[in-house]
């Protein structure tokens, strides 16, 4: 009964330490996102913050948190087991998911330069690493110490980056697609590094004439054969394995038991002697070429949002502060992590540049290629637990101060690297030398008036394709990429401003041009058919209400009026003869009080929203209106015309306007206060009250429903 009510305390210190790296990721992350700091070092100043190295080891004298909410362990992790457990599956959907949104043929297409970049990056860290080490410790290259220096610079932390690129919408770039292949050939290389360093401290341990330079050789082709065969034969079967997934609709179901395929992989890479995360990533490269993959993006994005920031948030716990205090810790940390930075730049913008990239394109793989992160505090947590023989005794191959700067150097590269990285894509300039276009692709690009169009052209579009029998990727709005996929057949479809791009291979550029065509036909044909209906007696549900009670839908919507028309929103005695002239009046006294910036914009945007509907109601009242860039935050003015506006068509004048502008895409109760708006001036007493009324603040009282006579 005793072991029950431990593990069932146990549980539930479990439960309460997630619920609060749920917390704190989320604040830290937003609050780094208005700072304008990329939120993943948000989440990572979380785990130090509440980390075993600063709050989360301060006794709490509950039952069960006696030591703090994340005490320190003391068996290899400074977290517990269980949490760890919950950071690393947290990576392996992480990874997975970034190989779901490779876009298979630009990996391919940069394959080659991923490879050579990858190589180059951990070469150099390598050797500059080794250097350190061979200076601080007067000795030779083969001193399991300096070994160990030179494989944790080694490899990328492509966690880190790769959830900068998805955030950017720049995974599938040709930068981002050469990062996660260059860093899977680091991760590769840093775990075969690993094993070879592993089997020359066991060798050199267990032979006193040297190392086993054959049992070496065939863990590093052991591992290499491993992590290519593998991939070859998940890209092979990809195709087969999605047909057997699709047995299992609907596509929450086969999502579920693609990420089962993906734990499988990462833990038999694991039992392989690799890292699980490459696993992960290799299962969700493999389904990328799928028709199924952007349904499983979908069905798993809850997990993903739910798990990543637990992995992060355990990374920043892993960080010990503590070895900032020790001077030369700090000194020989420092330049450590300076090292590291200039190798990754180095070995990785040479080849890149040297290859199909530009300098601005090679300093963004550079810059991606920086951060270190789980993978070197692995490696680092393995030297703590590995033993040597120094001075005839047995002692850690990594200890306390070398571990320190190890610490220290993953901290510097992973906290450098997202505001370098997002530096360098803030440069608006493509990172591909014009040599590097590929010519066996077409584009076919339409330009559309305005978003608005281009995105009701875009829905149809998707419908038709998804008609065809092709899936595609979720929307990304402005800037954003959509991916078309039918068994083996994909294209691309680049959004911008009003243009739609879509690349492709010839064969499937007479297949978008007749979708084209067909939309634009429908298009024309839905509204000859709205048009039709406006003209027909169904053309009175257009029309504002005017049946409803003001206070029902004050109360209803919790529309706040007063907050809207001010005193200094009324307009008396407008000297418009004409609607349109008494729009421009209005707009130009809202230009006069600073709300507006683009009164001509302003202007044009009402005018064209009446042409298409008319807002005058019966009564002489009008609810002009429109959405607009021409201003900044929503902004309303009620204007009277003692003597009234004419109207094109109408035989009765205007005597009130009621103008509305908001800016397009922005939270605000819009139409909530327009419908509010209409009711109130539906009530013939209350228009002849704001006709008659003689200053602004009587007005404001009677539309804003404070005038205690304004019937319930």
């Amino acid at each position: 009964m005793k072991e029950n009510i431990s593990l069932a305390v146990e549980i539930a210190v479990l439960a309460i330490q997630i619920g609060v790296i749920l917390f704190a990721a989320r604040l830290c992350g937003n609050l780094f996102r208005k700072l304008h700091i990329p939120p993943v070092l948000g989440e990572l100043f979380a785990g130090v913050v509440i980390g075993p190295y600063l709050l989360g080891a301060i006794p709490l004298g509950l039952h069960g948190l006696g030591n703090g909410l994340f005490p320190l362990y003391s068996n290899g992790l400074p977290v517990s087991v269980p949490l760890y457990a919950f950071a690393t599956f947290g990576s392996i959907i992480l990874l997975f998911v970034s190989g779901l949104e490779t876009d298979l043929r630009q990996f391919f297409r940069y394959s080659v330069t991923g490879s050579l970049v990858g190589i180059g990056g951990a070469a150099v860290s390598y050797l500059f690493g080794a250097w350190l080490g061979v200076w601080m410790f007067n000795t030779s290259m083969l001193d399991p110490r300096v070994l160990f220096l030179g494989i944790l610079s080694t490899a990328t932390s492509v966690g880190i980056t790769a959830r900068i690129l998805s955030e950017r919408k720049s995974i599938d770039s040709p930068e981002g697609t050469t990062i996660l292949a260059a860093a899977v050939i680091d991760d590769v290389l840093g775990i075969i590094c690993l094993a070879v360093v592993m089997g020359i401290v066991g060798t050199s341990s267990a032979n006193s004439s040297g190392v086993d330079w054959e049992k070496i050789g065939f863990i590093t082709i052991k591992s290499i054969g491993v992590w290519l065969g593998a991939t070859a034969l998940g890209l092979l079967c990809a195709h087969k394995i999605a047909k057997f997934l699709k047995f299992f609709r609907p596509g929450i179901n086969y999502s579920i038991l693609a990420f089962g395929a993906a734990l499988i992989a990462a833990g038999l890479f694991e039992e392989a002697g690799l890292a699980m995360i490459i696993g992960a990533y290799i299962a969700g490269l493999s389904l990328s070429k799928t028709d199924i993959a952007f349904a499983i993006q979908r069905n798993i994005q809850p997990v993903y949002n739910f798990m990543v920031p637990i992995f992060f948030v355990v990374m920043g716990m892993m960080i010990d502060i503590r070895v900032f205090t020790d001077m030369t810790v700090l000194k020989y940390g420092m330049i450590y992590s300076i090292l590291a930075i200039l190798a990754k730049i180095i070995g990785c913008a040479i080849p890149a540049r040297l290859l199909k990239f530009n300098t601005v394109g090679a300093l963004r793989i550079g810059a991606g290629m920086i951060p270190r992160g789980e993978v070197a505090l692995i490696i680092a947590g393995i030297g703590a637990t590995t033993m040597m023989t120094l001075d005839g005794a047995k002692v850690p191959i990594i200890n306390a101060e070398l571990f320190g700067i190890a610490i220290i150097m993953t901290l510097v590269t992973t906290v450098a690297a997202p505001p370098i990285l997002t530096f360098v894509l803030n440069i608006k300039k493509s990172g591909i030398k014009n040599t590097a276009a590929d010519i066996s692709l077409t584009h076919t690009i339409y330009k559309f008036p305005s978003e608005i169009i281009r995105d009701f052209v875009l829905h149809s579009i998707r419908e038709h394709f998804r008609i065809e029998g092709f899936r595609n990727s979720a929307m990304t709005g402005d800037g954003g990429i959509i991916h078309f996929r039918k068994e083996k057949t994909t294209f691309t479809l680049y959004i911008s401003e009003g243009t739609l791009d879509f690349e492709s291979d010839r064969a499937c550029t007479a297949l978008i041009k007749s979708v084209m065509f067909e939309t634009f036909a429908e298009i024309q044909q839905t509204i000859a058919e709205l048009k039709e209906f406006t003209r027909s007696d169904n053309a009175a549900m257009l029309k504002p209400p005017s049946e409803f009670d003001a206070n029902e839908i004050l109360q209803h919507f919790n529309v706040q009026p007063e907050q809207i028309i001010t005193a200094e929103r009324v307009l008396i005695d407008l000297h418009a003869e004409t609607f349109k002239q008494a729009v421009a009046e209005i707009v130009s006294y809202l230009e006069k009080m600073g709300e507006i910036q683009d009164p001509s914009l302003c202007i044009s945007a009402i005018m064209k929203r009446e042409s298409a509907a008319s807002t005058c109601m019966p009564g002489g009242i009008a609810l002009p209106h429109a959405k607009t860039n021409g201003v900044r935050h929503f902004v309303s003015v009620l204007a009277v015309s003692r003597q009234g506006c004419t109207v094109a068509g109408r035989d009765e004048k205007i005597n009130i306007f009621l103008l509305s502008l908001t800016p397009p895409d922005f939270d605000n109760p819009y139409l909530q206060f327009i419908t509010h708006a209409a009711a109130v001036l539906s009530q013939k007493e209350n228009i002849s009250k704001i006709c008659n009324a003689v200053s602004s603040a009587e007005i404001c009282s009677i539309f804003n429903n404070k005038n205690k006579e304004l019937k319930k």
